[in-house]
């Protein structure tokens, strides 16, 4: 959780706002920041879209590119992360989809473990693919972790761009 509270910490000092789209963590990122003091300064909120009708209904995801790529694809977390914006107002939008457990779009280029990351910030976005080894809750808190690790990149990123 030490993540969490850096992640916190930072973006409140930067005085920077977080929003969340979350798939298979469902909700597991934001409740995880929640315990830090804060938190309600630097976090704007989140959504839970696990299914394909939530994504598309909710956060606008065209169906076409759900049935072209998966729920589980780069394609769709980009999506959530730059549409998260038409619903609530933040400095940085993240999204994350992936296969914690067997029985969802997996494949051998894309097996039980691989977890998709979408950051949107100043016009920007970040985007990465991990694989992550475990039981479902040890992907999960691996993802979550991972996440606020590439937000806090992110954000040193943008900051180098403004110093050179």
């Amino acid at each position: 959780m030490v993540k969490a509270n850096l992640l916190v910490k930072t973006l409140c000092g930067r005085k920077l706002t977080l929003a969340l789209a979350e798939s298979m963590t469902a909700g597991l990122a934001s409740a995880k920041l929640s315990v830090y003091k804060g938190v309600a300064d630097m976090f704007a909120g989140s959504v839970v879209c696990y299914t394909p009708e939530v994504k598309r209904k909710l956060l606008k995801v065209d169906e076409e590119l759900i049935n072209r790529f998966t729920c589980e694809s780069q394609e769709v977390t980009d999506a959530l992360a730059e549409n998260l914006s038409q619903l609530m107002k933040a400095d940085i939008y993240a999204g994350i989809t992936g296969l914690a457990c067997a029985g969802g779009s997996e494949t051998k280029q894309k097996p039980v473990g691989t977890v998709f990351f979408s950051i949107f910030f100043e016009e920007r976005l970040y985007r990465e693919r991990k694989l992550f080894r475990g039981t479902p809750s040890e992907i999960r808190e691996k993802a979550c972790d991972f996440l606020y690790e590439f937000i806090l990149d992110a954000v040193e990123k943008a900051s180098d761009q403004f110093r050179t």
